[in-house]
């Protein structure tokens, strides 16, 4: 390196743990025999198997180490600014353990091979010092995880909307994410008319200039604080026109965006379009990009995604957001692409399901989206009721909810948009009467089932009409069973009406419900706390709600008998002994059936629940499941056992502590 070069980077060298105890002249020897060098994200720094021929100081941008064993990439461990790469191969003398391959732009400073023996014999300091590094990595990839992905994330946002749609989107998702994740977070607005997102969050949006960018060092994180305007949240936001950085500073973008997310946990990049040199370029760049269209625009963002597809290098991942009242079907129903919908208001923040909408994107992208679980239990159900109204009362969010049995129905009714106080309205209604007044009709002749589930269906149907799962306001799952294989049938997709009759159906009560060629039965079968179907669509918190109990504790509807305000209790098991012959005191098959059905439950539940990060389990040993009639009584207990592990969920989700924590105006830059 020339003595400029030597003298810019000698404070950063100084500081890495390689080179921090080296006197200054053993640096300076150092610093002397290095080259700089820069490669472009996609590149191969070095492959397995590769002869040693250098080791690399890492100045800006991260590094994925990989190895291939038995045709399969697996992946080691990140590099990042500061770290050091292929010194280990230089000392052992042997082949490339694994690849180096660039997750972003990134650069370096090599130092050669003969340069390496040499550093070594001049310094014997560096060899020491060396060991200690390397046994502290080894010590850190044990405790932490080798493959463990680094948290800060740069993501693009590129949309068919209009000017003032995508500058509230960006803002109020800019500004959710560091509410929701309580991490730092960086908004850069990269429009022609740069300066609008800040102003819609109350900021000055004042947009730097070329000259004020230039000659600053864009390594130096220090340079961030000269050049964000901070949101009371800790947001930080940075307003630049693409043209202010297209001329002197285009070579040096990398360092920018390396910068900010090297300084973050999450850079957001907002553009107006694909089309310029620093929108592609920031396009490149970035690790996701969500493109975001409307009802208004559909064409455009059509277009928009095409050229998405075409674009080199197309390594980043795509998240659609539709923002509207309903997706068209080129969204829903094309083949591997992962999409959302955000119904949409304007402003900054956006209210009601807008702002639920953009909040739930906030959670998605920080890896905190709660997921519920809802069990089978049928009246014992109407408790999955009374968790949701506490849920809602507490302001705990909902992201997906996957269902068995009743709790396909109330899970559907809630994904619906119903709130808990609606869907106990429909829980009450439901009395003795209704019951008489509907299921009698029902009623066919007995050869799988006592009824023939026209009611029930036709009940679903005036609710859910013809919706389809991905017209629902939350994503929602839930299972049955095939009664012939024995096999679980997860629903995401078509009518919800259908599938919620599936997965309602118990056995001997219900016929079969005839799908796509299948018997479809009661999931409680076969998963009656469905908690991996909610970790499948994307949940990263769980919450199971476990309605089952051991047959023994079950109460049985003969069990109790209401005369006036008085209950008679009857002690049947001594009666039968009295009255009966040992031969009739035995269960008979109906109650030998339900007995079976109720322990392989308890036992299949009691093993899923133990995967959820909070489970809930209600006492209802006082609650027949043939009880519907007492869905307010049940409601309450399941309000009342939701409440006391609040806490427990509120400790897991970031925002709640973030409210509770004391303004102490600092800034994170």
């Amino acid at each position: 390196m020339t003595p400029e070069e030597i003298r810019s980077f000698k404070p950063f060298l100084s500081r890495i743990p390689l080179f921090k105890d080296l006197s200054a002249a053993d640096l300076d020897k150092i610093a002397a025999m290095m080259k700089p060098l820069s490669l472009p994200r996609g590149a191969t720094l070095f492959q397995q198997a590769d002869a040693p021929d250098a080791f690399y100081v890492i100045t800006s941008g991260h590094v994925q180490l990989r190895t291939e064993r038995g045709g399969r990439t697996h992946v080691l461990g990140y590099r990042a600014r500061g770290d050091t790469v292929g010194e280990t191969a230089l000392l052992s003398g042997e082949p490339r353990a694994f690849s180096a391959v660039l997750d972003t732009t990134c650069e370096f400073l090599v130092l050669a091979k003969a340069d390496f023996a040499t550093a070594l014999a001049e310094s014997p300091a560096l060899l020491l010092q060396l060991s200690r590094a390397l046994s502290t990595r080894l010590s850190q990839e044990a405790r932490l995880g080798r493959g463990k992905r680094p948290t800060p994330r740069l993501l693009a946002l590129v949309g068919a909307l209009s000017e003032d749609d995508r500058c509230a989107f960006a803002a109020s998702l800019a500004q959710a994410l560091a509410e929701q994740s309580g991490r730092r977070v960086i908004l850069v607005d990269l429009d022609p008319r740069a300066g609008q997102a800040a102003k819609a969050l109350g900021l000055p949006g004042k947009p730097l200039t070329e000259e004020e960018l230039h000659g600053r060092d864009l390594r130096d994180p220090k340079v961030l604080g000269e050049i964000l305007e901070v949101h009371p949240c800790g947001l930080g936001v940075m307003s630049v026109a693409p043209a202010a950085l297209s001329g002197r500073l285009y070579r040096s973008l990398f360092l920018l965006f390396n910068l900010l997310r090297d300084n973050s946990d999450f850079v957001l990049l907002s553009l107006r379009d694909a089309k310029g040199d620093v929108e592609r370029a920031a396009l490149a760049e970035a690790e996701l990009w969500v493109l975001t269209g409307s009802d208004a625009r559909k064409d455009e963002f059509l277009r928009l995604r095409s050229e998405l597809a075409g674009f080199t290098p197309a390594a980043a991942r795509t998240l659609e957001v539709w923002l509207g009242a309903a997706a068209p079907s080129e969204l829903v129903y094309s083949q591997g692409r992962e999409w959302t919908r955000i119904p949409w208001t304007h402003g900054v923040p956006p209210a009601g399901p807008s702002r639920a909408g953009i909040e739930g994107l906030a959670r998605r992208f920080a890896r905190l989206r709660v997921g519920v679980a809802l069990g089978t239990g049928a009246a014992l159900g109407y408790a999955l009721i009374g968790i949701i109204k506490a849920f809602e009362k507490a302001g705990i969010p909902v992201d997906c909810l996957a269902g068995t049995s009743i709790g396909s129905v109330i899970g559907g009714f809630h994904a619906l948009g119903l709130s808990g106080t609606d869907i106990e309205k429909i829980a009450i209604g439901v009395d003795r009467a209704w019951v008489w007044e509907n299921l009698f009709w029902d009623l066919t002749v007995p050869r799988s089932g006592l009824f023939a589930g026209t009611t029930l269906h036709r009940f679903l149907k005036s609710y859910f009409g013809e919706k389809e799962f991905h017209e629902l306001a939350i994503p929602f799952g839930c299972v049955a069973a095939d009664i012939e294989t024995g096999e679980e049938v997860v629903f995401r997709e078509g009518r919800v009406a259908d599938a919620v009759r599936a997965s309602c159906g118990i056995p001997l009560v219900f016929q079969p419900f005839a799908h796509q060629g299948r018997f479809l039965v009661d999931g409680g079968l076969v998963d009656p706390v469905p908690i991996r179907v909610v970790s499948q669509m994307g949940a990263d918190i769980l919450i199971a709600v476990n309605l089952t109990m051991p047959a023994g504790k079950r109460k049985s509807q003969l069990r109790d008998r209401r005369l006036g305000e008085a209950v008679l209790e009857l002690d049947l098991q001594r009666l039968k002994e009295l009255t009966l012959p040992k031969a009739l005191q035995a269960p008979n098959m109906t109650q030998v059936f339900f007995q079976m059905i109720y322990t392989m439950e308890y036992e299949i539940a009691k093993s899923r629940a133990q995967l959820a990060h909070v489970s809930i389990h209600p006492d209802l040993t006082g609650f027949s499941w043939t009880e519907l009639h007492r869905a307010k009584e049940i409601i309450e207990a399941g309000e009342k056992v939701a409440e006391a592990v609040l806490p427990k969920v509120r400790a897991l989700l970031p925002i709640f502590a973030a409210r509770a924590a004391p303004d102490l105006g600092s800034r994170p830059w």
